[in-house]
């Protein structure tokens, strides 16, 4: 997105909440009172406390973010769903891949779940933070869409780990891949995915006569240095990349063959992503959409709270009882007695003072005005 785009878009966001906050905040609170609900129908382990301190957190969760605490509900319910024992942290995790990666939702669930599958990680998001860091360090050391990055992982880390290939060095080759060609996430995931299902073919001996499966990855760098010794007009280069794919991903497997030493730089950068995906999810929260977001949350937060205290409940109960006592007033006088004792009430009310009056009913219409929005 430039930022002319992103500019539009965060100022219509803007002007919306502003352009009504309460009807915009009842919205929100409706939106989250669904998803608790959803959630609690998906698992009988949580109480009622259990699901009050998850709306809190979810405010508190998605503040950090600058998401919308109705999108933190969200993906703890898909998690719930998903089976995860710690539903809540691999949420939180699913938003900081979400802001410090620039992923959507959807694309955020599906890689890390893809991950979290290929490689047995179990939801140990202490280990999928490490992927996260590796790979949002990866990609902004080398210009690289962190978007085009997940997409290929999802695609391909099934196949990379039954190849026997680290994640790291998956992200690696993908991303040496994508830099070369200028190609979406989604072609080189596919080309990885059939790259490394020809090599699982190639078999080598060992010293001892038993035939086992090769490092793939050793088989690539080997046919690297094949490759670039061979000169560039020489028809056996295009021999080469022919015996070891098809032609539909054979330009992918060129530019990762002819790019080995961005690759192994690849595997540096990497190696040294410890904290990224925090940092730079902390930057995107300084961000003008992350701050219209939070704005968004506190206009929801206080009317969650005007609709939990118990002095707009006392005053709401007071209010519907004065109306019920003047619904029987004047359902006896008819229509010239209702006017007298309208008439008589507003007299009451300039003497007792206006503006405690006006005070008291503005802030129960706007509690009303919320709730019914």
């Amino acid at each position: 997105m430039n930022n002319e785009n992103f500019i539009l878009k965060t100022a219509a966001k803007l002007k919306t909440i502003l352009k009504d906050p309460f009807a915009n905040a009842a919205k929100e609170l409706k939106k989250i009172d669904h998803t608790l609900d959803q959630i609690s129908k998906t698992t009988d382990r949580l109480s009622k406390a259990d699901l009050s301190r998850l709306e809190t957190a979810a405010f508190q969760t998605a503040g950090k973010y600058g998401k919308k605490a109705s999108d933190y509900l969200s993906s703890l319910q898909e998690m719930y769903q998903a089976g995860y024992q710690n539903a809540e942290a691999m949420a939180e995790l699913n938003m900081l891949a979400q802001a410090a990666g620039g992923l959507d939702p959807r694309l955020a669930k599906d890689y890390l779940a893809a991950a979290d599958a290929a490689y047995q990680l179990k939801g140990n998001t202490e280990a999928l933070g490490k992927v996260l860091d590796g790979q949002i360090h990866l990609a902004s050391r080398n210009a690289l869409s962190m978007e085009e990055l997940a997409e290929a992982t999802k695609i391909s880390a099934s196949q990379a780990a039954l190849s026997g290939i680290s994640i790291e060095q998956s992200a690696a080759a993908m991303g040496t891949m994508i830099a070369a060609t200028k190609q979406s996430g989604d072609v080189i995931g596919k080309a990885w995915e059939d790259i490394l299902m020809h090599i699982r073919q190639m078999e080598g001996e060992l010293e001892d006569g038993a035939v086992s499966l090769r490092d793939p990855m050793q088989i690539l760098e080997e046919l690297s240095n094949v490759y670039a010794s061979l000169d560039e007009s020489d028809s056996r280069r295009t021999d080469l990349i022919s015996a070891m794919d098809n032609a539909d991903y054979g330009n992918q497997l060129k530019a990762l063959l002819e790019n080995w030493d961005l690759y192994e730089k690849m595997l540096e950068d990497y190696a040294e992503g410890g904290g990224s995906a925090m940092e730079k999810a902390m930057q995107s929260a300084d961000g003008w959409e992350a701050s219209v977001n939070r704005l968004g949350n506190t206009f929801a937060k206080v009317i969650h709270n005007i609709a939990d205290s118990d002095v707009v409940t006392a005053m709401a109960n007071h209010l519907n009882s004065l109306l019920s006592v003047m619904d029987k007033i004047t359902s006896r006088l008819g229509s010239l007695g209702s006017i007298g004792a309208l008439a008589g009430i507003w007299a009451g009310a300039k003497n007792t003072g206006k503006r405690r009056m006006s005070v008291r009913i503005s802030k129960i219409f706007c509690f009303e005005y919320a709730l019914h929005a």
